[in-house]
């Protein structure tokens, strides 16, 4: 019976309370055999009862494959729990489970079904082993999430406090709870800046490798932390077009029979990343000769400036990803530099080719 099983996975479809999972087994003739779907809680008991439930079914753990999708937070404390216990475990992002699952021609949406979706993906493909991130940057990312949320707060509380004031209907007692809401906000946002800075001196590398990317003129300690933060050090990321996708900043166009459509960046992806870079973006316009140039001969081609900055949003992050993968300071003269060996290199295959030809 073993010797003719190729793969087996777990599909486990998570929710706040439980987990609903689906053992499929794919053999040497490419068949998936399914055990019936069942449901255990999303807690310590579930998680002990479901592995008792698998060591009767997988001899060897290095053998199973158990695929969840990625759920904000709720498929931590299990994945954590597998990963501890010897299990291979892989978190997929929705987005890539949705297109599998719109290939499937699957219309119904249950537990069930999402279970057996995702452990077939686990038999058919190929997918990439989870590992947990460094605490570190972890800890980074949860400071630089807050971040985002009092900056988001702080600008709500300064609208009302706005409003209130024109207001013909304006009370004194609540314009005080108005500023002293945002005098909360503003020592709290000091705080939290505080504790990144404190959280990165402590750890020399991430330190060293934070000063490289503010080398770049328009990149502050604050945006160099977020994105780190956000990519959690750029894991996972093997190319530059892996991380402007993860971002939102690829680009996409419809196009359909007579209809052309128009390019846009799909904003599939992480927003806090395009949050950050937007400042530094509008600075290195200004102070960042090489980045000035790439906006001033973009801009003329596109309909409106900010596809442009758009552009030098991608670009930073780009150029961020590559001063942090070559541990190096920014070079604002490597442009020059690059076009000048090419120019070298083409004069002495030219010359080549003329003592050949001689």
């Amino acid at each position: 019976m073993k010797d003719h099983i190729l793969k087996v996975a777990l599909g486990v479809d998570v929710s706040k309370d439980n987990l609903a999972v689906c053992l499929c087994r794919l053999t040497v003739n490419l068949a998936k055999e399914f055990e019936d779907s069942f449901e255990v809680s999303n807690d310590i008991s579930g998680f002990k009862k479901l592995i008792r439930w698998l060591d009767a079914q997988v001899a060897e753990r290095e053998n199973l494959w158990v695929v969840m999708e990625s759920t904000g937070v709720y498929h931590e404390g299990f994945v954590y729990y597998l990963y501890e216990a010897g299990f291979n475990v892989s978190v997929m992002q929705s987005g890539r489970v949705k297109r599998y699952g719109q290939s499937l021609d699957q219309r119904s949406k249950t537990d069930a079904l999402d279970s057996r979706m995702l452990a077939m993906l686990g038999c058919e493909r190929a997918l990439p082993l989870w590992t947990p991130p460094d605490p570190t940057l972890r800890e980074l990312k949860g400071l630089s999430r807050e971040r985002s949320f009092l900056l988001k707060e702080k600008q709500i509380e300064r609208n009302r406090l706005h409003s209130n004031q024109h207001s013909a209907y304006s009370n004194k007692r609540e314009l005080r709870r108005f500023k002293q809401r945002l005098k909360l906000i503003a020592k709290q946002l000091e705080e939290v800046e505080k504790e990144m800075k404190v959280l990165i001196n402590d750890t020399p590398d991430l330190k060293c490798r934070i000063k490289h990317l503010e080398s770049i003129p328009g990149i502050s300690f604050v945006s160099a932390a977020t994105v780190v933060g956000e990519t959690l050090g750029f894991t996972g990321f093997t190319n530059a077009k892996q991380l402007t996708s993860y971002a939102g900043f690829d680009v996409v166009l419809k196009e359909s029979g007579a209809y052309k459509g128009k390019t846009r960046i799909s904003k599939k992806g992480n927003k806090n990343i395009r949050r950050a870079l937007y400042m530094p973006a509008m600075t290195a316009v200004r102070c960042n000769t090489t980045l000035k140039k790439f906006y001033e001969r973009v801009k003329p081609t596109k309909a409106k400036p900010m596809i442009a900055l758009v552009a030098v949003e991608r670009k930073l992050l780009v150029l961020m990803y590559s001063l942090w993968k070559n541990e190096i300071d920014y070079d604002s003269e490597y442009e020059q530099k690059k076009t000048a060996r090419t120019e070298v290199l083409a004069a002495q295959d030219r010359s080549n080719l003329a003592l050949t030809s001689s």
